[in-house]
This record gives structure tokens, sequence and C-alpha cells, in this order.
């Protein structure tokens, strides 16, 4: 936008004034916005939040509150945070100066040791200075996160389509129970068996896409190193 202006004004050319002056009005009819959006890793237990600050004044000063749930602890901030405080199980962050740029986006990182099957997540608000010197606040509604997909069913046999996780082959039968404890097998999972040709195949399963097998593995691995995903 500064190098627009600095060639319009050099080389006079009116159709760069028209195009700057279109989109100062633009962006001030589209109005200042607080985007906020999660990505759960249930093998870290972990909870990303995405955040965006949109057509934010500049120059002005910023607060951003986000509500926590008590079993939430930070364990990763952005860089460029300035001020910050997590008191009462509400994170705020300040920004003393609002940059210069159309949209501001920044993430952090909370740990929750036990996470449920469903969270309520991201209740925010923005406060911030108009042009005016005005005080404006912006409110985002928490959002329901699906923690963990269903399996499709709980059954002892192998379903076509769907990705499982093998964690042992075996010439001899072995017991379901004791590979359950080895691995650490979550609640929501089931150990399958499978006779093939001379080997017991011992899966954990089911799960209806790649990326959630993929997820699940990193949990899995820790127990069995070797483990690795197939397709039946």
């Amino acid at each position: 936008m500064k190098k627009c202006m600095e060639i319009a004004n050099e080389k006079k050319y009116p159709f760069c004034l028209f195009f700057i002056l279109f989109c100062t009005i633009l962006t001030h009819l589209c109005g200042q916005e607080l985007k906020i959006s999660a990505k759960i890793d249930t093998a870290n237990n972990e909870i990303t939040t995405f955040v965006s600050l949109i057509n934010i004044s500049e120059d002005g000063r910023t607060r951003f509150q986000q509500r926590l749930s008590p079993q939430a602890r930070l364990i990763k901030l952005p860089s460029e945070t300035l001020l910050w405080d997590t008191a009462n199980t509400i994170l705020t962050i300040i920004t003393p100066k609002y940059p210069r740029i159309d949209t501001l986006n920044f993430t952090f990182v909370c740990r929750v040791d036990s996470l449920p099957d469903t969270i309520l997540w991201g209740e925010s608000a923005l406060m911030y200075e108009n042009k005016s010197g005005i005080v404006q606040k912006i409110n985002v509604p928490a959002k329901t996160y699906l923690v963990r997909q269903p399996l499709i069913s709980k059954t002892d046999s192998l379903t076509k389509g769907m990705y499982y996780i093998q964690v042992s082959a075996s010439k001899s039968m072995q017991s379901k129970n004791e590979i359950a404890k080895l691995v650490h097998l979550q609640k929501e999972h089931i150990i399958l068996e499978e006779e093939a040709k001379d080997y017991y195949k011992y899966f954990i399963g089911n799960f209806i896409t790649k990326e959630q097998a993929s997820e699940q593995l990193k949990y899995y691995k820790q127990y069995v190193s070797d483990a690795f995903i197939v397709q039946y």
C-alpha cells in the first residue's frame, strides 16, 4: 500500500489513487473481526488455538482474552507476545501498539491431562481502540469440539476399508487382555485378532480415516515402537 502511494505521487497515476481510496473504504465497510479456531491433538492431549484479529485500527492498544478450562495448562505462547497473564483461568494477551497490518494471526497451545470426548472451547473477547479513541468490544462464543471420532463398531471382526494399528504378530495365539495392558489401550479403542497363514496378528481399531489412525499411532508407539498402520 505504501509503495503504491509513492508511485502514485511520483508518476501521478489517478487510477492508483482511486484504487487506494477504494481499498480504504472497503476495509472500513468490512468491519473488525475476531476469529477463533482450534485443533485438538489427542495423542499429546494438546489444544492449539488459532486467533485472527482483522481490520483493527493501527497503533491502538488491544486486549485479547480467552476462557480456559480449569484443567488446561498453557505450554506455548506466540513469540511476538509482549504482555500476558492467565489469572482465574483466563488467558489475557495485550498488544500495547497494534501493528499496521490488515490481519494479525497468532497461536497458543494448552495441555489438558485428561481430554473428555467433547470440549467447549474458544469463548473469547477482544477490546480495542478505534480511530476515534473509543474502546470497542468483540465477543466470540465457545464452540463444542469433538475430541475423539466415534468408531463405526466395536465388534471383534475387521471391517473392510477401515484403518488399524498393528501391534503384534505371533505364531501362537496371544491374550487380548495382555496386549491391551502392553499397549496401554485407550478406553475408546479395541484389540482385534486375525489368523493369517501361520501367524496371529493383533490390531488396534477401528479408525475411519488414515489421519485418525496416524494421530493415535504417536501414542501407541510409546509402548510398541514398531507399530504401524494397515488398511483392511
